[in-house]
């Protein structure tokens, strides 16, 4: 039996430390330093008490190096996110994204109108700005002011924060005072509004909000696969076909540097030739479009009974069923689309958090399985075979159901591969999975009936044994691999 390799398919993942510099402006402020005093801020400033004591609740931080920097202005993004928390706002997990760092929230205002469509969220916030997130997150009622509190201004959001006792304005020296509503926010009169805000103003109420699912990256390490260095093994002539298919390459071209008898190099395009089989259960997703192969080699340097140095070309083509075999042009364009559609197909699932990365690999294969069953139709006709007709037709064979199936697993997280055989002297193929140490089959297939059910899947075809296939189900099967050997 063809036994499992380990080491033809390795992923390595980099884990890059990265080693921030906080600089104002640039990065939140929201979690406490160790200290709650900073060196630029003396006991005399007249933030003192309100940077502070902000601090030392979490709210805002200093820049790394023991200062605050009170002096700096504040982003729209930060102005909004101090606003929303101090607010109570439980925006975490809204986009379901972690970069930028103010995704969450700053989709959370715009949804909820804090900030207006458009707002630049790393533009520094102006006075006029911050007062307007506090009016909108606090839900105050800027229209009922009668206030003409201001010298330069008499915005109803300015006059109605002067009322709650937020802000009071910069001393004209006259008695009178000014908003500075267009000047750029600083980072201790931030403070000041927060701190007044938790003195003197309740708490709004604002719906729970529902994390999205976590965006997913999909993962293609499935189809990243090296090209031999030559064709010393079986295990390279296996890896050859695999290079091939996952790239949609028609031709590969390999020199062998030493001498062969005729029969010594039939011997090895016969090997090469039957590895193919073995790539087919690796990727029949692409085999079931390039399921025409070939292995050649031209005697143009025969000296004597031996070939020296030859030269093997492995190619593929489209034979289709019946002979209905597609052009080159056509194959690579319905792999194009066939990827496209089950790529989109993958992220929307996540999307609607039918598919989650908490879920185990049974439990993602599971949800594929129903999809597949639920939105293909078996192909009576024998007509439509490949995944591009599974996918986007909607109908297709074993052949189609298990290459879009197979697909659909690789790139949500699921290592799934293929499996040929008969069911009595009827050919067939579904897929087969290697997890915690044992085979488990899946035939997505099968849980379809004929004809058609709508909204039926039976789950009775989902993660069995090998020995229930062969010995216990209704109609048992036999494997392909079971009768190949591998060349030495």
């Amino acid at each position: 039996m063809y036994k499992k390799k380990t080491g033809r398919k390795i992923s390595a993942i980099l884990c890059l430390l990265f080693f921030f510099t906080l600089t104002a402006g640039i990065l939140p402020f929201s979690k406490a330093d160790a200290a709650t005093t900073f060196s630029d801020v003396s006991p005399d400033s007249y933030y003192y008490t309100e940077v502070t004591s902000m601090a030392s609740q979490g709210i805002v931080n200093g820049v790394g190096d023991g200062r605050f920097l009170p002096q700096n202005p504040v982003s729209n993004a930060e102005a909004a996110k101090l606003v929303c928390g101090m607010a109570g706002v439980s925006y975490s997990g809204y986009t379901g994204q972690t970069s930028p760092w103010y995704a969450d929230v700053w989709q959370w205002a715009l949804d909820n109108g804090i900030v207006p469509a458009g707002t630049q969220p790393t533009a520094y916030a102006t006075r006029e700005q911050i007062c307007a997130y506090i009016a909108a997150a606090y839900k105050m009622n800027t229209s009922a002011t009668t206030t003409n509190a201001f010298t330069d201004t008499d915005s109803k959001v300015a006059n109605t924060l002067y009322d709650y006792g937020v802000i009071k304005g910069i001393d004209n020296g006259d008695g009178t005072y000014s908003f500075g509503g267009s000047e750029n926010v600083k980072r201790c009169d931030t403070c000041i509004m927060l701190y007044r805000l938790s003195q003197k103003v309740a708490k709004p109420s604002w719906p729970a909000v529902t994390p999205a699912p976590t965006a997913y990256t999909l993962d293609k390490s499935h189809y990243v696969v090296s090209k031999p260095a030559s064709l010393s093994s079986y295990d390279d002539y296996i890896r050859a076909w695999d290079y091939l298919l996952v790239n949609k390459q028609l031709t590969l071209d390999f020199t062998l540097n030493s001498n062969y008898t005729e029969q010594q190099l039939r011997n090895i395009m016969n090997d090469i030739q039957g590895a193919y089989y073995y790539s087919a259960f690796d990727y029949m997703e692409y085999a079931a479009f390039l399921n025409g192969w070939g292995v050649s080699v031209p005697y143009g340097t025969q000296r004597g009974e031996r070939i020296y140095n030859p030269t093997i070309r492995l190619q593929l083509s489209n034979a289709g069923p019946g002979g209905k075999n597609l052009s080159d042009a056509q194959v690579k364009s319905q792999i194009s689309t066939f990827e496209q559609t089950c790529d989109k197909i993958v992220t929307q699932l996540f999307a609607q958090g039918q598919l989650k990365t908490s879920m185990s690999v049974k439990e993602r294969a599971y949800v594929l399985y129903r999809y597949v069953a639920l939105h293909t139709k078996y192909d009576t006709s024998s007509t439509y075979f490949n995944g591009y007709d599974a996918a986007v037709r909607g109908t297709a064979v074993c052949q189609g159901y298990t290459s879009m199936y197979n697909y659909l697993c690789n790139i949500a997280g699921v290592p799934m591969e293929a499996m040929t055989g008969y069911t009595g002297s009827t050919g067939h193929v579904w897929s087969r999975i290697y997890s915690g140490g044992s085979y488990y089959n899946v035939d997505v297939t099968w849980a379809d009936p004929i004809p058609d059910r709508a909204g039926y899947c039976d789950d009775g075809w989902f993660w069995v044994t090998d020995n229930y296939l062969k010995y216990q189900a209704s109609e048992t099967r036999t494997f392909d691999i079971d009768n190949m050997s591998q060349a030495a």
